[in-house]
């Protein structure tokens, strides 16, 4: 009973490992667990932090004192001080850090979602290439296990004399040719699939759910979208606050340049006075304050004319943003279009007119009333077109994951 759990303990990560994944399953978990991903999310709870900090009050200084006049030797007396400063900016510095810390965060969260669409589009074309590499793994595995019947035959056939050697030994070198190719494609396979657990954490994935690719075809006139884009996109979103943060930034620097008072008040206590010349009776005193810096420093205004041409700067970023969006959109719209055109040009049935053909000609071989080379040309014919019909669908998913990409929607 011990050796049969211990069995079942070391067969169950290959059997989770072995389970199909669903494009569904597989984008949940690129949301959830992504490493990268989650590593950016802790930028927003930096900023949040940083927002936190800006809230802060100047901090009151407190200072303390004591004084011996000679006590000892001239009975002068002793004084004891206390003082309490604190300073007011008039230029509302601390409202002008919660401002830049606030459009910061919000900046942070807008470049979070655009690492996010990002992720989505490369994480869509990475499962298009896992499901072109299973559809080339089956497709030159089918080829492979024709060549071999084909040798098989024609190895018993070349030994009853029906055929020449030479014949049975082109068809075996064509199965070993095959094999081969397939082996590679089984390989780069598995490759892909590793790549897919990447991108979805390290989610067990040992094949791909039979399912076909997921259809996200915008329904709307490449206007439309243009507009679509310009609402949704969250790095033209991040643009935006960009140049907001670039105001909030001048603000900063010209409420650093206002005058900051400083205000103070103190209290001192001041004991007997004995000495017989100048004698005093111990008293309170009371101390009130107002310290006025002289801010020779704002004649300079390179600071503040450097905050000035960022707004600018910020402003032309913007207007290149939303034409560059535009411009993504327009290009990712016209790729899916010729996408699709290709994908439907590969029709299923051309795929399934040219498995008919190859079929047809392997029984007529095996018969005798087709040559070795027609078997060859159709094998090779079909291989060509299932191959061409798998990439198109594949680079259709590719163009529609680009053009939801362009759009800023999910």
């Amino acid at each position: 009973m011990k050796n049969i759990c211990s069995l079942i303990l070391m067969l169950l990560p290959a059997a989770l490992w072995a389970q199909p994944v669903s494009y569904q399953q597989y984008m949940q978990a690129v949301a959830r667990d992504n490493a990268a991903l989650m590593a950016e999310k802790y930028n927003v709870e930096i900023a949040a932090a940083n927002l936190q900090a800006a809230r802060v009050f100047n901090d009151p200084e407190l200072s303390l004192a004591y004084s011996d006049n000679e006590d000892n030797t001239l009975m002068m007396g002793r004084s004891y001080e206390a003082g309490l400063s604190y300073g007011v900016s008039l230029g509302g510095l601390r409202r002008a850090r919660i401002g830049v810390a606030a459009t910061e965060q919000e900046l942070t969260q807008a470049a979070l979602a655009d690492y996010f669409r990002t992720l989505r589009e490369e994480a869509t074309v990475v499962w298009s290439e896992a499901w072109e590499a299973r559809e080339r793994e089956r497709i030159l595995r089918s080829s492979y296990e024709t060549m071999q019947r084909i040798a098989a035959a024609d190895s018993l056939r070349a030994a009853l004399g029906d055929i020449r050697r030479t014949d049975a030994m082109q068809s075996s070198l064509e199965a070993l040719t095959q094999k081969g190719d397939w082996m590679q494609a089984h390989a780069d396979y598995l490759n892909a699939l590793a790549e897919l657990s990447l991108f979805a954490g390290g989610l067990p994935v040992g094949d791909l759910a039979e399912e076909g690719l997921p259809l996200l075809a915008p329904d709307a006139a490449p206007g439309r979208l243009m507009e679509i884009a310009e609402q949704n996109r969250a790095d033209l979103k991040a643009a935006e606050l960009s140049h907001t943060l670039s105001q909030k930034n001048l603000a900063l620097v010209r409420a650093s340049r206002a005058m900051e008072l400083g205000f103070e008040v103190g209290y001192s206590y001041n004991t007997e006075v004995r000495n017989e010349i100048a004698p005093a009776p111990a008293f309170n005193g009371l101390t009130f304050g107002v310290s006025i810096p002289l801010k020779f420093s704002s004649l300079n205004r390179g600071e503040r004319a450097a905050a000035e041409a960022s707004v600018s700067q910020a402003e032309r970023y913007l207007q290149a943003a939303r034409q560059a969006v535009r411009t993504d959109v327009l290009q990712a719209w016209n790729a899916w279009q010729a996408a699709c055109e290709v994908a439907e040009h590969y029709s299923t049935q051309i795929v399934a007119d040219a498995r008919t053909i190859r079929d047809g000609i392997e029984f007529s071989y095996t018969r005798g009333d087709a040559s070795l080379l027609e078997l060859l040309t159709a094998v090779r014919t079909y291989n060509d077109v299932a191959l061409s019909a798998a990439e198109a669908q594949a680079a259709r998913l590719a163009a529609a994951a680009h053009l939801q990409a362009a759009l800023g929607v999910e």
